[in-house]
C-alpha cells in the first residue's frame, strides 16, 4: 500500500518513538522517561495518540496512548505551577 504525502507528514514526527517502542524491555532504556521533561513527553504522546488514530489502530491503543499523554501533560502543568508558587 502506498503512503500519501499526508501519511508521511503524520508519520515523520513519530520516528523518534520507534526505538523506544522497539527496545522498551531492555534494561538500559529505563533512563529515557526520566531524562525527557514531562512537558515535552506529554504533548508528544498526545500527538502519538493522534497518529495512532490516523493510522486506524485499535481503539484501546489510541485510548492508552491518549491517557498517558493527558496524564503526563497534567503532571507537567502541576509541577510547573508548584515551581512558580515556590518562587513567589
Amino acid at each position: 500500500m502506498k503512503m500519501s504525502a499526508v501519511d508521511v507528514l503524520v508519520a515523520i514526527p513519530l520516528i523518534p518513538l520507534l526505538p523506544v517502542v522497539v527496545t522498551w524491555w531492555l534494561p538500559w532504556d529505563k533512563w529515557l522517561p526520566g531524562k525527557i521533561p514531562k512537558g515535552i513527553l506529554g504533548p508528544y504522546f498526545l500527538y502519538a495518540c493522534f497518529g495512532a488514530w490516523y493510522f486506524a489502530m485499535s481503539w484501546w491503543v489510541v485510548a492508552v496512548i491518549g491517557l498517558w499523554g493527558a496524564t503526563l501533560t497534567v503532571v507537567a502543568m502541576v509541577q510547573e505551577n508548584e515551581r512558580k508558587q515556590e518562587k513567589e
